[in-house]
C-alpha cells in the first residue's frame, strides 16, 4: 500500500491511500496547533473509550410520571462533567438514595450496576446485552422505581451490568446508565457552563435536525465527500468511528493506539483525524476519532458514534417533538 509518514511537531502522523488529503490541505488547518489539543485527550481516553451503547433489539416500557417530585416542583437540577462532557446527576433507584446516574442518549435500555440489583433484592431473567464490539450474558430486571428531578419511572425494565471499571476510569461511582428508554420521554437541555441539566428544551445559536427512532437517536456528519451516519451520544466522550466504515471517508492515521473500557472489558482502539469535519452547515473543524472493532449488526445502520465534544458546546438541547438538537459554543 502506498503511504508514507509525515511528522507534524512530535506527533507522526500516517496517510493511508484511501485517504486523498492534499499537503497543503494539512499545512492549512495548523496541525501542530489543532492536534496538540487532541494529543492530550488520547492520554486522557485511554481511562475510558466507551462508556456503554447497550443497543438491544428490544423496546423496554414503564410508566412515565413528569409530575413534580416530592421536594416540588424541579426546573432544573445540578451535575457533574467527567472527561469535559459526561453527565453524571445524584437521582434514586428504588429505596436508594445519592444514586449517581450517568446520562447517556446512547444506551437503550438503561442499566444499572449488579450491586445496585443486589441491594434492591432483585431477580431477573437471562438476556444478552449487546454492546457496539460485543455481546455480554446478562440480565433484566424491573426497578420499582427510577427518579431524578422531576422526571421518574416506575416499573422500569433494565439491564444488570457492572460498572466497576467504567467508575474506576473516571474516578467516581457509577450505579446506573439512564439510557433513551428514559430521556426520550422527555425535552432537556444540559447547561455545561453553569453544571446544569434543565428539563425542556432552548433555543440555541446553532441547531439541526436529528432522527430520533425507537432505539437511538442518530445525526450526519460530513467528512469531505462522505456522510456519516452516526449515533448521538451523550456517554462517549470522542468521536468513534467503526473500522469497518472508513472506506471512501476523508481521515489521517495519527498513529496513536489505545486502549478503554466499557461492560464487555478492554475496548483498543486507534486514532484519525478527520481533517474537515462538517454537521450540517456548521464546521467543527478537525476532529480526532478513535477507530474501534465492531459488530456487523451494528455496522449496517452506523458508521460510528458521535460524542457531544464535536460540537463543543457551552449548552445543547434536545427537542424530541420538532427533533431538533440545539447549541451554543
Amino acid at each position: 500500500m502506498a503511504s508514507y509518514m509525515r511528522s507534524f511537531g512530535n506527533i507522526g502522523v500516517e496517510r493511508a491511500e484511501s485517504s486523498p488529503v492534499r499537503s497543503a490541505d494539512i499545512q492549512r488547518i495548523r496541525w501542530e496547533e489543532e492536534l496538540a489539543r487532541p494529543r492530550r485527550n488520547i492520554a486522557r481516553f485511554t481511562l475510558l473509550a466507551v462508556t456503554n451503547f447497550a443497543i438491544s433489539v428490544l423496546s423496554f416500557g414503564g410508566d412515565i410520571d413528569r409530575g413534580p417530585s416530592s421536594t416540588g416542583n424541579v426546573a432544573e437540577i445540578p451535575f457533574k462533567a467527567y472527561q469535559g462532557y459526561l453527565i453524571v446527576v445524584e437521582g434514586r433507584i428504588g429505596n436508594l438514595e445519592h444514586q449517581n446516574l450517568l446520562l447517556d442518549t446512547g444506551s437503550n435500555p438503561s442499566m444499572i450496576d449488579w450491586s445496585v440489583a443486589a441491594k434492591l433484592g432483585l431477580q431477573g431473567t437471562s438476556r444478552d446485552l449487546s454492546f457496539f464490539n460485543k455481546s455480554i450474558a446478562s440480565e433484566s430486571v424491573v426497578i420499582p422505581d427510577l427518579q431524578f428531578g422531576p422526571l421518574r419511572r416506575q416499573n422500569l425494565q433494565v439491564m444488570v451490568a457492572d460498572f466497576s471499571a467504567i467508575g474506576s476510569g473516571l474516578g467516581t461511582r457509577i450505579d446506573a446508565v439512564i439510557g433513551l428508554d428514559v430521556l426520550g420521554a422527555t425535552n432537556f437541555t444540559v447547561d455545561y457552563a453553569k453544571r446544569r441539566f434543565c428539563f425542556g428544551a432552548s433555543v440555541e445559536r446553532h441547531s439541526m435536525p436529528f432522527t430520533a427512532g425507537p432505539q437511538f437517536i442518530t445525526v450526519n456528519l460530513k467528512s469531505g465527500g462522505r456522510e456519516l451516519h452516526l449515533l448521538l451520544d451523550t456517554g462517549t466522550p470522542q468521536l468513534v468511528l467503526f473500522e469497518s466504515r472508513l472506506r471512501g471517508m476523508d481521515y489521517v492515521w495519527t498513529g496513536a493506539v489505545g486502549g478503554g473500557k466499557n461492560p464487555t472489558g478492554n475496548v483498543p482502539f486507534k486514532a484519525v483525524v478527520l481533517p474537515r469535519a462538517k454537521i450540517g452547515t456548521f464546521e467543527v473543524g478537525p476532529q480526532l476519532a478513535s477507530v474501534v472493532a465492531s459488530q456487523r449488526a451494528i455496522e449496517k445502520d452506523l458508521d460510528g458514534l458521535m460524542s457531544v465534544s464535536c460540537l463543543r458546546p457551552k449548552r445543547i438541547s434536545f427537542d424530541f417533538e420538532r427533533q431538533l438538537l440545539g447549541w451554543s459554543d
